[in-house]
């Protein structure tokens, strides 16, 4: 899968060091997928959650930090629209950011 919108994961990385390895991990992954569905995602990430609008919440650091996704099945990519603290997931709406 193609990432879009990389430099989020940058950015929240230099701001939160302990999440750059699960951030790495997590991206290495989805470049290396071939998703077609919700089951491939979750064969792949089992704690993440399926959201409406083709949006999954990924569990990033032992669920310390969550990431938002909205991935495009059809076209082989996904778009980061969210990575932050459990207080700042709380103030958004996933099925819309």
């Amino acid at each position: 899968m193609r990432i879009f919108y990389l430099s989020r994961l940058n950015d929240f990385g230099k701001k939160h060091a302990d999440a750059r390895k699960s951030l790495s991990t997590w991206k290495d992954i989805v470049q290396k997928a071939k998703w077609q569905n919700k089951q491939d995602v979750l064969n792949d990430f089992p704690n993440a959650k399926m959201i409406k609008n083709n949006r999954a919440r990924f569990e990033i650091r032992h669920n310390t930090y969550r990431l938002i996704a909205q991935i495009i099945y059809d076209e082989g990519y996904l778009e980061i629209r969210f990575v932050g603290t459990h207080n700042e997931y709380d103030k958004i709406d996933a099925e819309t950011i």
